[in-house]
């Protein structure tokens, strides 16, 4: 990264829902259970048991893949001198980046995501709006070019201050 494209605001969210990390706890827990009953000590579990290799596929995806991966979750936001860059990790790769020549207005706003998306993560909405969002129901909306973005905040405030700040400087 560049003197001339260096990070001015960053805020990173984790997932902190407290009844989703224990609804998957709880999916984890029985995961495990199944697989250590059925596969380790051969007792399959129920009146009607799943053959073992479809025990094996369900623990690997739902006792080590999905809350690996919900382990790793985090929403990285940075306002840099030329855009604001977005990831999603570990679904992005790379930044998403949205500049600032192409940005024609933006405000805090507060939404209902499940209202208007359908949920949290990575969204797009009937009229092609995209959100990136973690958790809350505050955020700043873009209006670029050619498409509108919202991304959710823990701090509202001081993201658009921080889009304030270098927006004004890149207008001087």
């Amino acid at each position: 990264m560049t003197e001339n494209n260096k990070v001015e605001y960053r805020e990173v969210q984790r997932p902190r829902q407290i009844r989703l990390w224990g609804l998957i706890l709880l999916i984890v827990a029985f995961m495990w259970y199944w697989f250590i009953q059925q596969i380790i000590f051969g007792s399959p579990i129920g009146n009607n048991p799943a053959p073992d290799g479809i025990t094996v596929v369900f623990w690997l995806i739902f006792g080590v893949t999905i809350p690996v991966l919900f382990g790793l979750l985090k929403l990285i936001i940075e306002v840099r001198t030329d855009g604001i860059y977005i990831r999603f990790f570990p679904f992005h790769f790379h930044y998403k980046k949205y500049l600032f020549r192409n940005l024609h207005d933006y405000e805090r706003i507060t939404y209902n995501s499940l209202k208007k998306f359908g949920g949290w993560g990575i969204r797009i909405n009937t009229k092609g709006e995209i959100a990136y969002n973690m958790s809350g129901n505050k955020g700043i909306v873009l209006k670029l070019k050619d498409n509108t973005v919202i991304i959710g905040t823990q701090k509202p405030e001081e993201l658009k201050k921080a889009l304030d700040s270098v927006v004004k400087h890149n207008e001087n």
